[in-house]
């Protein structure tokens, strides 16, 4: 599952400070969880190396790993309140790629059903709704799902993601799949609509 929003929809969280220093913050690695935060890796791309000595809200740079003029691999404390979220439940847990821009957040997440419902929930409250939620091809692929799906959802989908359907930028289209598996066009449609709908709504029941 992937979890979107904008600067403007998180600009009252501590961490939407950190664009005005860095161009892109990724999210590489979790090394841990406590009550105060998570410790992860991240990855900067900036400007001004100066920025790695700076506090920023919602973030403590503990180490910088190695650096360049516009980059560097750092070990970061994450306190703001999406990063504690995530220490409250061990349901769900963010993976790659997730990362901040100045156009907003993308988070994307793996858990089972229950803890991908809780972290929704949390975060459309925190944010008072103002998020985009999409599935992630990880989250297609997740056997707890594609198990709920009749056989001929299941190939398709499975072949979808195979070719790169739901990478970003796309890695083939409707047209591609239905070719490959020698079926109309519209019925790939049909199935992929119908096997997100399911994924969609187990999540949001």
């Amino acid at each position: 599952m992937q979890i979107e929003w904008s600067i403007l929809s998180g600009s009252k969280l501590p961490g939407a400070e950190i664009v005005e220093s860095f161009d892109m913050s990724e999210f590489v690695t979790l090394i841990s969880k406590s009550e105060q935060g998570m410790i992860v890796i991240v990855k900067f791309t900036f400007n001004d190396r100066g920025f790695l000595e700076k506090s920023h809200g919602g973030m403590e740079i503990l180490d910088v790993m190695y650096a360049t003029s516009n980059s560097a691999l750092a070990k970061v404390l994450l306190d703001g309140p999406v990063a504690k979220l995530f220490c409250q439940n061990d349901e769900a847990w963010w993976v790659n790629p997730t990362y901040l821009t100045k156009n907003g957040m993308t988070l994307t997440i793996r858990g089972t059903k229950n803890g991908l419902r809780w972290f929704r929930d949390k975060i459309s409250e925190l944010l008072a709704n103002k998020v985009s939620i999409k599935l992630s091809a990880e989250s297609l692929h997740s056997p707890e799902f594609v198990d709920m799906l009749p056989e001929k959802q299941r190939l398709v989908l499975d072949k979808a993601i195979e070719m790169g359907y739901y990478s970003r930028p796309r890695g083939c289209t409707q047209r591609d799949i239905a070719e490959v598996m020698d079926i109309k066009q519209a019925t790939v449609s049909e199935h992929l609509q119908s096997a997100e709908a399911k994924i969609i709504h187990s999540i949001s029941s």
